[in-house]
């Protein structure tokens, strides 16, 4: 079974990064940054070491899932802005083998894998903030922690996205995915309400432009004009896209500081919003 060290590197999406001023650890993964001084959008380098017996395609599969559900979701709760995966560079240690007196060494390249898959803010106490971000994820259930992931997903991918309506979108279906974790232990009737329901219990502001949010979806998917046109959706969403963006952070930000509590994170938006 070969060794192989695995560096993805990270960089920033928005128009916001971080850095760290020495490396830091996300459950056995090492993360280290540009300096800011010489950089002022630091990549992020996220190193680990496996063995396997698997071809690059599948080490390749493996490195980018692993970031994308351990060290992506840190990324963004701490910096509050979008990261991609730039590139994958995976490594074959060397093997060592001892022949009686002789020692031989085989060395071997680094294959690099490109995928097309500002203001930077330097932590002082990074691995503190990480620790307990970890501490928060790891209370909640592995079933809602995996739904929670794709949410993060979602929103990343709307944050890079330089099209509103296409932005829009993907943060509909991360705003779908959260209302099935706040609302699960709901009856049918607040679920089928859910933009209310969602406004009652979790101060969600489900409503931009005087139009419930999905209304706007309806009339720009299906043109259900009855409610408003796919073209004034369209006008809404363009206006409104970046402040629909933040909602949802916040409440998945809330939703992680709760560990996936709805009791608490009900208190917490109110407290929120009295704020």
């Amino acid at each position: 079974m070969s060794s192989y060290k695995v560096t993805v590197v990270l960089e920033p999406a928005g128009n916001s990064s971080i850095a760290f001023k020495e490396p830091v650890m996300v459950d056995g993964i090492t993360l280290r940054t540009d300096d800011p001084s010489q950089n002022h959008r630091p990549k992020i380098y996220a190193e680990f070491e496996l063995k396997s017996e698997d071809g690059l395609p599948q080490i390749e599969n493996y490195a980018y899932s692993e970031i994308e559900k351990r060290v992506l979701p840190i990324i963004i709760f701490l910096s509050k802005s979008p990261y991609r995966i730039k590139d994958i560079k995976i490594g074959r240690l060397p093997e060592i083998y001892k022949r009686g007196t002789t020692t031989e060494v085989y060395l071997f390249d680094t294959i690099r894998i490109t995928d097309e898959v500002y203001i930077t803010k330097t932590l002082g106490n990074a691995q503190a903030e990480i620790s307990s971000l970890l501490e928060r994820l790891n209370r909640i259930d592995s079933e809602s922690k995996s739904v929670l992931v794709r949410v993060i997903k979602y929103w990343n991918r709307a944050m890079g996205d330089p099209d509103p309506i296409d932005r829009f979108l993907n943060l509909y279906i991360a705003l779908e995915l959260l209302k099935g974790l706040s609302l699960r232990k709901e009856p049918s009737e607040k679920k089928r309400e859910w933009v209310n329901t969602l406004y009652e219990k979790y101060i969600f502001n489900g409503l931009y432009g005087g139009y419930k949010i999905n209304y706007i979806r309806n009339a720009l998917l299906h043109y259900q004009k009855k409610v408003l046109s796919k073209e004034e959706a369209e006008r809404i969403i363009e206006k409104h896209v970046d402040e629909f963006a933040r909602e949802i952070f916040n409440l998945m930000k809330d939703y992680v500081e709760c560990g996936g509590d709805t009791e608490c994170l009900q208190k917490k938006r109110q407290q929120r919003n009295r704020s």
